[in-house]
């Protein structure tokens, strides 16, 4: 890992001089990076979400498709009603009112279902990227307290500060993919709000099924459809003979559509099904990261007391040293692959 050119000349006094003057130097250092932080913009999760969602011109375009084809169909809805019941002699009669009534209803559901599924997608994006950001501001944070656990260098070694330079590259990487679907200029930082889904309750898997089969827009547009079809069925029924053409159309209509609806079923349940297995799966990772982490500091506390009394070498101490920050890091990440797990649940289900 680290060089083991280091010798074993600090004595037990040379060390306690330099954690001495190592904290007199680390929280001048802390104070001015609060200092910077604070005079940052401030923002949560939820204010990053409102924010893409406002800004976004295709989402606003939706929007406003989905207005307009709300009050066209309420002008259909208006004049279907008008026609009265015991007014309809004819086939052709009853479409005027039931069917289109009927794909009026239909064209509201789905324009805003296309416009939910757009928001729900921008969600996620936003929900990543900010969780990205974040993440890798925790790495920073537990490298730069693992060179400061280096007081014993006489600075910080070459790999440390390539490390350092890595994360650092790649949090201006994720900035930029966060101020992009923000319609910020790249570079903007921003004060983020820490953000964890630990606490999450994981419905079970019935729950979420039921929820997903309600919510989701593609689910909605297939059952839009039955619902159309079965109009089909039953105006034929009443006002035409079942057996006649369209009554054939419509029947043939009617199981292409359950058909459909089913396939759709189908696909809803692999894919949610899939995203709610790795919320299973990133928990428990996460909770043995965590466990790991926390053995490693017990480790190196002990280590570093040791170290003191000359019990543990100099190069011992920097290899327990190692799998600390390893430990952090990997914890670190797992935190992270959780809270994206679930947010891609979330989605999932109402996508």
């Amino acid at each position: 890992m680290q060089s083991k050119l280091f010798r074993h000349i600090y004595s037990t006094t040379l060390v306690t001089t330099l954690l001495a003057s190592s904290s007199l130097a680390f929280p001048s250092a802390h104070v001015s990076a609060a200092a910077e932080q604070a005079n940052l913009a401030s923002i949560t999760i939820d204010q990053a979400i409102e924010k893409a969602l406002n800004n976004n011109a295709d989402l606003e375009l939706l929007r406003l498709a989905a207005d307009t084809t709300y009050y066209d169909s309420l002008i259909t809805l208006r004049d279907s009603q008008a026609i009265k019941e015991d007014s309809i002699y004819t086939f052709k009669d009853a479409q005027s009112k039931y069917k289109k009534a009927a794909e009026a209803k239909k064209d509201i559901a789905a324009s805003k279902a296309t416009m939910d599924a757009l928001k729900s997608s921008l969600r996620l994006q936003v929900e990543k990227a900010y969780l990205e950001v974040l993440s890798l501001e925790t790495k920073i944070k537990l490298q730069r307290q693992s060179i400061q656990r280096h007081y014993w260098y006489p600075s910080p070694n070459a790999e440390a500060k390539e490390a350092l330079a890595k994360l650092q590259t790649s949090h201006q990487e994720a900035l930029a993919k966060l101020n992009d679907l923000l319609l910020e200029v790249p570079d903007k930082e921003w004060n983020l709000s820490a953000y964890d889904l630990i606490q999450y309750q994981l419905p079970t898997w019935e729950e979420v099924q039921s929820i997903a089969y309600e919510k989701r827009p593609d689910m909605i547009k297939a059952e839009e459809e039955r619902k159309l079809a079965e109009v089909k069925v039953a105006i034929v029924a009443k006002y035409s003979l079942s057996s006649s053409y369209d009554g054939k159309i419509a029947r043939n209509n009617l199981k292409k559509a359950e058909i459909l609806l089913q396939r759709t079923k189908s696909t809803v349940d692999k894919e949610v099904k899939e995203h709610y297995e790795k919320v299973i799966s990133a928990k428990k990772v996460m909770e043995d990261s965590q466990a790991t982490k926390d053995a490693a500091q017990k480790h190196y506390d002990q280590a570093w007391s040791d170290y003191l009394n000359r019990k543990v070498t100099l190069d011992e101490l920097i290899d327990i040293e190692a799998k600390l920050l390893d430990s952090e890091t990997k914890a670190a990440d797992s935190l992270h692959q959780y809270n994206v797990a679930v947010v891609t649940l979330k989605q999932s289900i109402d996508n």
